[in-house]
């Protein structure tokens, strides 16, 4: 019997025996109270209505009324993605909720894949059968089906959809249209495909270089989707032809499988991957191929600051099949068409000052903007001891000169001992522009008043807990800025200080580097230094004792000559005293020759101790090297790792020995260490040097893209029913 309501819940009908205790309590309530007895009544009747509503509700009961027919659009997923046993699981479905449909019920197919394609029209015969017009199987767009599915209704009658799919859509936006559905008053319901999905897996993409240089090597990245934890075989075909295969234990889900192929022959190559495994279901997504253009071997520039800076360089290079040019410093190209030449430029122990200011914004444009790569070299005239700090270069690389931030960072004392005589109140630059003859007088800034502000320069490039001082001498000497912690000065307090000087006097040299000495021999610091600038001839005297002083306490010694009178005497005194001898012609140049020595100071801290490298990033670089048992280094110079930057090798201190970045459109490389005998004795004797060599050298080269590709494909009906036979054809952009 049909019944003209149905219960979702019946199970709540149980409640119903509430309404019983109700209805009890109501009746012994009006027992007891006769003169109530009409409103207990009303109320009990009340309370056992509402309480049978709830019950009702919660039991889910529902009105059926006749409607009209029931017209239902069964969609079908013919895809590729749909396996034979699956899509005949589908048919077989549709057949039996055809044959259970009543005698005046609707029913209409339609099958799809690439397109949505209508298979059988709304009407009430019981039996279906598959057409014979199959949709292409390229591609899954279930928002087409809908589209079309939805069109088919009459009005009047309930309207159902019923949705057969493995749900992987690679087309369309089903999501979106599927929404507007309950407006139309349809219903739609999802029968899923795939029971069998625990057994598939699939090739989802193959990524390779659009280049690679010859005689390089080069990776390949299979990536797989997998429905279970699987054993499989993948392989790598180049051309057509096999080069290697790998067993793989895959997880559920997403897998990488890689492959490092040799770049051999120069052209166009087509990379195939295929995977197989037991009891896969679909055998058409088990392939993916990528294209790799291999171009000529790559051509590095070794910029070298002595010979055998280069030699055990230049070697592992050419064993790495890489064209390699060396150049001293001076010979190194400034401009850009011939620097582009290369492919990368190596910096082997060459100082900054060796490759110029000039040379170095070359390199800079040369990397930034030509997508080139750079490689920075350590040793003793390289990073800061090379004068790197603060130069155009040192925005280049992963890291900076300055060492301040590192834990050893050696703390600094330095003391400027500046003559004051009375030659030094003239001004002294040069060019008859500076003197009026009419007026018979000099004008512009006198010398002293140039070392000042060349003092409160070269002092910004210090640490705030360095120590600074300044003496200050003439026929007698005094200190102008006592020695203190510039931190506690600050620019403007020692600009300050230094204000008040006047040039006037004789020239006095040995009471004034005397007092500087003795001012420094207490203070602790790890580098003590004296910075000595006079113009003119001084008294005679015996600076034997005071030399020997000066390095038996640790102390260096630079001079700078700012005249023809003293210049023998200033040279010997910097030669003697382990500092640098500047000779100037004209004395606006002291506030950059007391920024170089101030950088030169502050940058030339480097650690010589034996150590082994520690491995803290993973990089191309290594790939294939025997990373647990890396050679022992025996020093490198201390630099700062940039924040954007990635350390691949430390030192057990925490500085970084291997570090890379990106720097505009290039990539820049730096190895603090050598490659020679002073500090990588036993690292270019190794085995893997000349890989890691390489592979630094791979890592920079320019990441180019590969010519123009046009793939046309061409589908004709195959010698089967529902086969298509597909012709590609691949051609250049300009149509070879």
């Amino acid at each position: 019997m049909n019944l003209p309501f149905t219960l979702n819940e019946p199970k709540y009908l149980l409640l119903l025996l509430a309404l019983g205790v109700v209805i009890v309590l109501g009746q012994m309530s009006a027992v007891a109270r006769p003169r109530d007895r009409a409103r207990i009544h009303l109320s009990t009747a009340l309370r056992s209505i509402i309480l049978l509503l709830i019950v009702l509700a919660l039991a889910g009961l529902q009105l059926i009324s006749s409607g009209g027919p029931l017209n239902v659009v069964f969609l079908i997923d013919e895809s590729g993605s749909v396996s034979p046993a699956d899509r005949e699981a589908a048919s077989s479905y549709v057949r039996a909720a055809a044959a259970r449909m009543g005698s005046d019920d609707r029913l209409a197919v339609v099958r799809f894949g690439e397109q949505a394609v209508l298979d059988r029209a709304l009407g009430a015969s019981p039996i279906w059968e598959p057409g014979k017009q199959q949709p292409s199987m390229l591609a899954t767009n279930i928002e087409e089906a809908i589209q079309l599915g939805s069109a088919l209704y009459p009005e009047g009658g309930a309207r159902r959809m019923v949705l057969l799919t493995d749900g992987r859509e690679t087309t369309g936006a089903a999501n979106a249209i599927a929404r507007n559905l309950q407006e139309q008053g349809i219903q739609l319901s999802v029968v899923p495909l795939g029971s069998e999905s625990a057994n598939e897996v699939a090739v989802d993409q193959v990524l390779s270089p659009r280049s690679a240089p010859s005689g390089q090597k080069y990776d390949v990245r299979v990536l797989l989707k997998s429905s279970v934890d699987r054993a499989a075989a993948v392989s790598l075909n180049v051309d057509g032809v096999k080069v290697e295969e790998k067993g793989v234990q895959l997880r559920s889900g997403d897998n990488v499988v890689e492959f490092t192929l040799d770049a051999t022959s120069e052209g166009f190559h087509v990379l195939d991957a295929h995977v197989s495994s037991p009891d896969d279901r679909t055998q058409e997504n088990n392939v993916g191929s990528s294209f790799t253009v291999v171009r000529p071997p790559p051509s590095v520039l070794v910029v070298a600051g002595k010979p055998e800076d280069a030699t055990p360089l230049k070697v592992a290079l050419e064993a790495n099949k890489i064209a390699v040019a060396v150049v001293e410093p001076g010979a190194m190209p400034l401009l850009i068409e011939d620097l582009g030449k290369f492919d990368t430029v190596v910096l082997a122990n060459a100082s900054a000052e060796s490759i110029g200011t000039e040379g170095q914004l070359a390199l800079q444009s040369f990397v930034r903007d030509g997508g080139h790569g750079l490689v920075m070299i350590g040793g003793d005239v390289s990073f800061g001891a090379g004068g790197y700090l603060r130069s155009p270069l040192e925005e280049v690389l992963p890291v900076s000169m300055d060492v301040r931030s590192s834990a050893e960072r050696a703390s600094i004392a330095m003391t400027f001992v500046v003559d004051k005589s009375g030659s030094m109140g003239r001004c002294h630059c040069g060019g008859n522009q500076q003197f009026d003859p009419a007026m018979r007088t000099e004008f512009g800034v006198n010398k002293l008043d140039i070392i000042k502000q060349a003092i409160v320069k070269a002092s910004a490039l210090m640490n705030s807990t360095d120590k600074i001082g300044v003496v200050g001498f003439d026929s007698a000497p005094s200190w102008l800025v006592n020695i203190q912690e510039l931190g506690s000065l600050g620019e403007t307090g020692l600009q300050q200080s230094l204000q008040p000087i006047v040039a006037q006097g004789e020239t006095h040299v040995h009471p004034g580097l005397q007092t500087a000495v003795n001012g420094l021999l207490p203070v602790d610091a790890q580098l003590k230094h004296v910075v000595l600038l006079s113009d003119g001839w001084t008294k005679q005297a015996d600076f034997t004792d005071l030399i020997t002083q000066i390095r038996a306490s640790g102390m260096t010694l630079t001079t700078v000559a700012a005249g023809e009178g003293a210049s023998d005497l200033l040279k010997e005194l910097a030669q003697k005293g382990g500092g640098e001898y500047y000779q100037i012609k004209d004395i606006r140049e002291v506030p950059d020759i007391l920024l170089k020595e101030t950088v030169r100071l502050i940058g030339a801290f480097y650690v010589e101790e034996r150590l082994v490298p520690v491995v803290s990033g993973q990089s191309p670089i290594l790939s294939g090297l025997e990373q647990n048992d890396l050679p022992p280094l025996l020093g490198y110079n201390s630099t700062t790792l940039k924040p954007s930057a990635e350390a691949i090798l430390k030192s057990p201190r925490g500085d970084p020995l291997l570090a890379q970045w990106q720097y505009g459109l290039g990539r820049s490389v730096v190895w603090t260490s050598d490659a020679k005998g002073r500090w990588a004795t036993d690292w270019i004797k190794w085995a893997g040097f000349s890989q890691f060599v390489g592979q630094m050298i791979n890592w920079t080269l320019p990441q180019e893209s590969a010519p123009g590709v046009v793939a046309n494909v061409e589908l004709s009906q195959g010698t089967r029913p529902s086969s298509y036979d597909a012709e590609v054809r691949i051609e250049s952009a300009d149509g070879q």
